[in-house]
């Protein structure tokens, strides 16, 4: 599924859940410090408590119409203050994470959660674009285009400021997951050209498992050598990873993956293929139909199918080793997730959780989502818009990817630093192929990184120093090992291990570490 809301499923899954299918349409979260008098207007959306939840920091929640657009678009959204004093007086920025409350276990109880991030700064959610989650979207749908989408942003954060004015000085961090690789470069370019009517602050961003590079090298291009890395995890036969090394040198993806393994990088790695076009609408659109019963899926079983199915499809362009390596692993394995390879039939999906407890009657009302809003037709809230991702994906022009040209732009001209993380089982946008796309981007003079990730950060400390050597030998520690990373030239990279699409959720107690000492130590 695909073209859901991100911002209350951030919020409110435990940590345990396997998050599914929801991320290619949703929200951002930012941080910020609020310290200034909040002013009399705003009262109206204050939240005052959650139907049978833990008491919450102080926070406000509803709609606020799109302006200078057609009437009945309003994006929602979730604001929560600070929870410690010291973080109001020093973190004067905008970031993103995990919110307050969860869900407990396989219940829609909610518990306080341990790693929110309202504990780093004051934390806003919103539903994005207009008609995801509980947003509203006029009729025809209005956004069509990326720069529809990164226009409403801009002018609804105006509109935002225009009740929270004293949000408006602050530093900024954007941050989100998946789709979001091509929302927040867009939306921090679209903010900087309009920085004379509206000052905002741009500190970082922060893209995790994200849509941010060349189409072919986040997918094809890397896909054999991420089969061959969890061949044992995957279950794959000698047979099956011989046909996939076969289809990569025929595609010269071998050389392309040989190329990004050199550090520094040697000069412009070449990929195969259309990178702004090529496989991306096809990737996205198996994210709305199961790969099992997607009309182009051949179902390959031998290493002939194989094959013939990454060179020969009817359905695809020539090299398509993901489509293919989806369509046989799920094939293989009905329990398939290529959200997290580690998850199998066992693994809980809230989804079901999330609607139950959001079509509430009581829960909209706690939201200032009034019940008489609700179409009787079709629920409120909906965990996935298809519509939406649809509607984008058609667009004659495609976004161009970020990593051309607005990421660097923005590390080397505007001094914003970028962070970049991934998590170890994602395999629908691979770590691999992150990587590839961070050796292939220039930024402040030079392509790439010079030394391979390979420093150990921890689950309570994201950015430790360098290892100390005792005798030659590192200083050994008894903390837990959470991941590598790489900082070079304004742009950190961590790879979380254990964690699959989803790191927040995967892995919160590193990400609350990771906030606090990348983002906001920034």
């Amino acid at each position: 599924m695909s073209g859901c809301t991100l911002l209350l499923i951030v919020l409110l899954v435990s940590a345990f859940f396997s998050l599914l299918h929801y991320l290619w349409v949703g929200s951002i979260w930012v941080i910020a410090g609020v310290s200034s008098p909040l002013l009399p207007n705003i009262s109206r959306f204050e939240v005052h408590s959650l139907p049978k939840g833990p008491a919450l920091p102080r926070n406000w929640a509803g709609r606020l119409e799109i302006p200078e657009v057609e009437e009945g678009n309003s994006l929602f959204f979730w604001l929560f203050e600070a929870e410690e004093a010291e973080y109001d007086e020093n973190l004067i920025r905008l970031t993103t994470g995990g919110g307050p409350v969860i869900f407990e276990g396989n219940t829609t109880n909610l518990v306080r959660n341990p790693y929110s991030w309202s504990k780093l700064g004051h934390v806003l959610y919103i539903d994005q674009p207009a008609g995801t989650g509980f947003s509203t979207a006029s009729n025809p749908y209005p956004v069509t285009t990326q720069d529809r989408v990164s226009s409403d942003f801009y002018k609804w954060m105006q509109g935002f400021f225009s009740h929270f004015p004293h949000l408006s000085s602050k530093r900024v961090h954007m941050m989100g997951e998946s789709y979001a690789g091509i929302y927040i470069p867009y939306f921090a370019s679209e903010i900087l050209k309009n920085h004379e009517s509206l000052p905002i602050n741009i500190a970082s961003l922060s893209l995790g498992d994200g849509t941010w590079g060349d189409s072919v090298a986040m997918s094809s291009a890397a896909t054999g050598a991420y089969l061959r890395l969890h061949r044992s995890l995957l279950n794959i036969s000698e047979d099956t990873v011989s046909a996939f090394t076969e289809a990569d040198q025929m595609c010269r993806f071998d050389t392309v993956m040989q190329q990004a393994s050199e550090y520094p990088p040697t000069g412009t790695i070449l990929v195969p293929g259309n990178g702004d076009e090529m496989n991306i609408k096809l990737r996205f659109s198996r994210d709305t139909e199961s790969a099992e019963s997607a009309t182009c899926n051949t179902h390959p079983k031998t290493a002939d199918e194989i094959l013939a199915s990454i060179l020969n499809s009817t359905c695809d362009e020539r090299c398509a080793t993901f489509s293919t390596a989806i369509n046989y692993l799920s094939t293989a394995n009905k329990c398939f997730d290529v959200y997290n390879i580690r998850h199998g039939c066992d693994t809980a999906n809230p989804m079901a959780l999330l609607e139950d407890y959001f079509n509430r009657a009581d829960v909209q009302i706690a939201l200032n989502i009034h019940p008489q809003s609700r179409d009787a037709q079709k629920p409120l809230f909906q965990q996935c818009n298809h519509d939406i991702l649809t509607t984008l994906l058609s667009a004659p022009t495609p976004p161009t990817a970020p990593a051309y040209d607005i990421l660097p732009r923005l590390i080397t001209t505007e001094n914003i630093s970028v962070h970049i993380y991934s998590g170890e089982y994602d395999m629908l946008v691979n770590h691999l192929g992150t990587e590839l796309c961070l050796q292939n981007m220039s930024w402040r003079g030079a392509q790439g990184f010079t030394e391979k990730p390979y420093r150990v950060f921890y689950t309570d400390q994201a950015l430790p120093e360098t290892p100390k050597l005792t005798n030659g030998e590192k200083e050994k520690t008894s903390r837990r090992e959470a991941g590598i990373f790489a900082s070079e030239r304004g742009l950190t990279y961590h790879l979380f291990w254990g964690a699959g699409h989803t790191v927040i959720s995967d892995k919160p107690q590193e990400m609350f570490a990771y906030v606090r000492d990348v983002v906001l130590g920034s």
